[in-house]
């Protein structure tokens, strides 16, 4: 199946930054963003791409902001405005002034809006246009037009002619930078062109020899076309003859006997570029179910110990937590908030019994129908279940009056002031219920409403 490419976006970027870091600052106006909040996030790593919070900053009165960034020499970064999603590559003691779409920060209007997978846009740093963020703006913007064109002639079996002279268009815009980054960003954008151009255009360039010249993890464009030639590589050779012996050796949790399998299958002779497709496929196969947990954190744990460098030692480790995040009998993030008084109250002082967390945007249709529900079986629970109403809009008073009056015994908990808890707890849609042990431990991670099956988990559980 041809995999055609309309956004292609920045996955990579430096897995920890170290203590000595600097900074980087990233300055903006939106035309309509006065008094808004924008969010700073880095992801954890190319592979999970998991949204760290960084930092939240306020816009002033003329909508202007500013961030200071920590920054390891180079560093990939999001911010989100309302429902938009920025990606910048930063490095330390940089300032970059970004250009903002107006009334960006207004364009989440919907309160259950969340920050997930939508498009992700590469602003233009105005204070510098031959800034990297710039050339690969630029770059891409013609580069994903030839890409699906490219695509759409080999799908179609027709028009194959014009391939030529589609990837040669391409040639006035590679080399109007000689930073070695860029040179290089756009050598793998090639190699992901010529990989879908296969056998209809002469000058293509040998993928297998320039992935495996240099492993190249923090260049988005490598990551990104190693996740197109090698993510489902398991899957592939798991349905061919050479099964068993993959599947001998990912039981085994023995990189090397995979590496060999690797080298036979696709082409991949650089040992780090094998031990990143491994940890890349295992991550992937647990999540899609045909690599269990078990033999997944056994394949981690080798490598965290015994990668060939740094860099994999730690994309190891960070995804071997990663599958142990929100598993049930582990214990979720901790949650630390107001109550309705200013309070602070922790979820960890609730052991003893079980409790039901639920995450509130605010008192829509969906909301003000489930809340009632519970509210209706609370006699029956009452002394043997925790309840915490956790308000994460932006109005917490209002909010909080809409809903009605509410069981004396539950915990309402403000989270107004708390921008990242979405994010912090994965959230996909509001109301949200998590579902704690009696230990305050995860019992049931996305728990149904109550509307569903809800109180069937809460039985088994109080009953215990």
């Amino acid at each position: 199946m041809i995999r055609k490419f309309f956004t292609l976006l920045p996955s990579s970027l430096l897995l920890l930054i170290n203590s000595h870091a600097q900074t980087a600052t990233v300055t903006g106006r939106g035309e309509g963003c006065n008094n808004a909040t924008i969010l700073f996030y880095k992801l954890s790593d190319p592979v999970s791409k998991k949204l760290l919070p960084l930092t939240s900053v306020n816009c002033n009165g003329n909508g202007e902001f500013q961030a200071e960034i920590p920054v390891s020499e180079t560093t990939f970064i999001l911010f989100r405005c309302g429902s938009y999603r920025f990606s910048l590559i930063v490095r330390e003691g940089k300032r970059y002034e970004v250009a903002v779409p107006a009334f960006a920060c207004n364009s989440a209007e919907d309160e259950n809006y969340l920050f997930g997978d939508e498009s992700t846009l590469i602003p233009e740093v105005l204070n510098d246009s031959l800034d990297i963020n710039n050339l690969i703006r630029i770059f891409d913007s013609e580069f994903n037009v030839v890409f699906n064109r490219v695509a759409e002639r080999i799908d179609k079996r027709s028009g194959r002619e014009k391939i030529p002279e589609l990837v040669e268009s391409l040639n006035r815009i590679t080399g109007v930078s000689k930073d070695p980054f860029f040179r290089d960003f756009v050598n793998y954008r090639l190699v992901m062109l010529n990989t879908v151009a296969w056998g209809e255009y002469p000058g293509r360039v040998q993928d297998s020899v320039i992935i495996n010249r240099e492993f190249n993890p923090f260049n988005p464009a490598y990551t990104d076309l190693i996740e197109q030639l090698y993510s489902h590589t398991f899957r592939m050779i798991l349905s061919g003859n050479r099964k068993e012996e993959l599947s001998k050796a990912i039981a085994g949790a023995s990189p090397s006997a995979i590496s060999a399998v690797l080298s036979m299958h696709a082409g991949i002779s650089d040992p780090l570029l094998q031990q990143y497709v491994i940890l890349m496929n295992t991550f992937y196969g647990f999540y899609d179910g045909y690599v269990n947990k078990e033999y997944a954190a056994a394949v981690f744990d080798s490598l965290k110990a015994g990668g060939g460098s740094k860099y994999i030692r730690n994309l190891a480790s960070v995804l071997g937590n990663r599958i142990d995040e929100f598993a049930p009998g582990t214990f979720p993030p901790p949650l630390s908030l107001p109550d309705s008084t200013g309070r602070l109250f922790s979820v960890t002082d609730l052991r003893g019994k079980p409790t039901l967390v639920a995450f509130i945007r605010n008192a829509d249709y969906s909301t003000a129908g489930e809340l009632p529900i519970l509210k209706n079986w609370w006699g029956r629970y009452s002394g043997r279940l925790n309840v915490v109403a956790v308000i994460t809009g932006r109005n917490f008073r209002e909010t909080f009056s809409k809903l009605g009056k509410l069981p004396g015994e539950w915990i309402i908990l403000n989270a107004s002031d708390s921008p990242f808890i979405s994010d912090i707890y994965e959230l996909k849609i509001f109301p949200s219920f998590l579902l704690l042990d009696a230990q305050g431990r995860i019992a049931v991670r996305y728990c149904p409403p109550p509307s569903e099956n809800m109180e069937r988990l809460i039985s088994g559980l109080t009953e215990q």
